[in-house]
């Protein structure tokens, strides 16, 4: 394949031509050439660019073949995989990862979306009434009232309104509550607002699943075989060798391109934010997903000393799991954030090894590595600019 060369120590180099792509699309500012359509669904915390995807994608593996992310997070590279004629595998420990990025790749028929835009402009006209004594309140923490009256009602019409597709239904109005809440540092929208944007962000998002499933028909991916070409699973990373539905996978896949989750970077994965830095768990009660675990548990670990040992230990059984189903020729390439490069970075290769994996390098670049800074607070990183920032990895395993 082009991305790799071998010289005369055996040593797996990147080429030079791999090298300038991936740069260019790591410090990719802006969702300019994706062919996705549906990656505004949701805004996914710490996602990567959809063009790294492609990139990797593309630069990776062949038509056809599988990928695996077992961090999928928001879906991100499920999407672009498709699009590009890949098959996906997709894993994820986070209930509400796997509902966006299920949802961002199952297509509606003409007569859903026919039936999901009555909803919404039905929600749109009874929730400003004065009079919504018949909306049953869920009382979800954190959650300013007129928003969880409009949601809660949007919620009971779906019910009532909507056979099939109420997935995408719940999608939209966690679309709508993201809009309305998260990072917010000023009171939350009234419902007359809310009724104004559901109908539009439907709409929108009618429109991006099209062209996602245009986008797959030009790769050859019928819109009847997508959901087909993708295999999400909810459940962790480490043991997935065990797990039937992926020895059941016909071919091992050859490529593995995922972000898993930053050591000691914090990083709200389960909670909304509004007004003061106020976490609530409403995403999960619109998406009717179970919210049972702390920040730690998505994050691997937490910033202790003791979370950190955990989050390693969680690397190394992970990877040592992937080792397992990955094509003996595969390739592990992964964007992986750090606060304190100088501390992680080492103990981060060294769980790589620990799995099984060793690290192709490029004497082409200054320090070996492409990278970029980011900020990892989200909070602060939307209210405040660019402060404790990470740096940003972009790494590139094999098997040992």
């Amino acid at each position: 394949m082009p991305w790799i060369t071998t010289d005369a120590h055996a040593e797996s180099r990147l080429s030079g031509d791999t090298i300038r792509v991936l740069s260019e699309s790591l410090s990719t500012t802006a969702y300019t050439n994706s062919a996705g359509g549906t990656h505004s669904f949701y805004s996914y915390p710490a996602r990567f660019h959809p063009e790294v995807a492609r990139d990797v994608i593309s630069a990776f593996s062949r038509r056809g073949s599988w990928v695996l992310d077992p961090f999928m997070g928001g879906g991100t590279s499920i999407v672009e995989g498709l699009t590009l004629g890949r098959r996906m595998v997709g894993i994820d420990i986070n209930s509400l990862a796997h509902f966006v990025s299920d949802v961002r790749t199952q297509p509606l028929s003409p007569a859903d979306e026919d039936s999901v835009r009555r909803w919404a402009d039905r929600a749109a006209v009874r929730l400003v009434d004065p009079d919504l004594s018949w909306v049953e309140l869920a009382g979800i923490r954190n959650l300013p009232r007129a928003t969880e009256l409009f949601m809660a009602g949007a919620l009971q019409l779906a019910a009532d309104m909507l056979p099939r597709r109420r997935a995408f239904a719940r999608a939209a109005l966690l679309r709508l509550g993201q809009w309305a809440l998260d990072c917010r540092d000023f009171s939350a929208p009234r419902r007359s607002r809310l009724a104004e944007r559901l109908p539009a962000y439907v709409d929108d998002m009618i429109l991006g699943l099209r062209e996602f499933v245009a986008s797959c028909r030009e790769s050859g991916i019928s819109k009847n075989a997508i959901t087909g070409h993708r295999m999400l699973l909810h459940r962790s990373a480490a043991g997935i060798d065990r797990d039937s539905r992926i020895r059941s996978l016909r071919s091992k896949p050859r490529l593995v391109f995922t972000s898993p989750p930053y050591p000691g970077v914090h990083v709200l994965y389960h909670r909304w934010q509004y007004r003061g830095r106020r976490e609530t768990p409403a995403p999960y009660w619109i998406a009717n997903r179970t919210d049972g675990a702390g920040l730690s548990y998505y994050c691997g670990g937490s910033r202790t000393p003791t979370g950190i040992r955990n989050y390693f230990e969680m690397i190394v059984s992970a990877f040592s799991s992937v080792a397992r189903v990955l094509h003996r020729d595969g390739t592990v390439v992964q964007i992986v954030g750090f606060s304190r490069v100088a501390e992680q970075l080492p103990l981060y290769l060294t769980a790589m090894e620990q799995a099984g994996f060793y690290e192709v390098r490029s004497s082409d670049l200054h320090d070996d590595r492409i990278e970029r800074r980011v900020a990892n607070r989200k909070w602060y990183a939307k209210l405040q600019g660019d402060v404790d920032a990470a740096t940003e990895y972009l790494l590139i395993h094999r098997l040992r």
